[in-house]
């Protein structure tokens, strides 16, 4: 898919901040599953005394949840183009190119879209999210 979609009217690559805050469940959950794997592993080591277990596991959450997002975005690299027909989502090795006619935001709180059956997590900023948004009411309006 690396055929021109038109004129790029904004590019980005997500920040570690919009990483954090827009990440889409599956990594949640993910860090989740991580989290009570190192705790397990780490219970019989751990000592006897109640503050130091509270010390270790706040300090193993902190750890998990407050770097994923600076590896995400070391691994991954999400970048997203967007321009007055597509918008292009590259996250790792794969890259997806979207109408803006066929996508509907799914959440006002959730940086979720939807086209047709599928759902995409845009984790960019909010100014990129809300030039998405106009792109997207326009490309709806010129297509009636």
């Amino acid at each position: 898919m690396k055929k021109q979609q038109g004129n790029i009217l904004r590019h980005e690559e997500a920040s570690a901040k919009d990483i954090y805050l827009k990440r889409p469940f599956k990594y949640k959950l993910l860090e989740t599953v991580l989290y009570v794997i190192v705790m397990f592993g780490l219970l019989n080591f751990l000592p006897q005394n109640r503050t130091a277990v509270f010390i270790i596991a706040m300090g193993a959450a902190i750890v998990i949840v407050g770097f994923s997002p600076m590896i995400y975005k070391a691994i991954l690299h999400p970048t997203y183009k967007l321009s007055r027909t597509h918008l292009v989502m590259r996250v790792g090795k794969n890259e997806e190119s979207v109408a803006l006619q066929e996508l509907q935001r799914d959440s006002v709180w959730k940086p979720t879209y939807r086209a047709g059956n599928k759902k995409y997590s845009v984790m960019a900023s909010q100014e990129f999210l809300e030039e998405l948004d106009r792109q997207i009411a326009r490309a709806q309006k010129r297509g009636r």
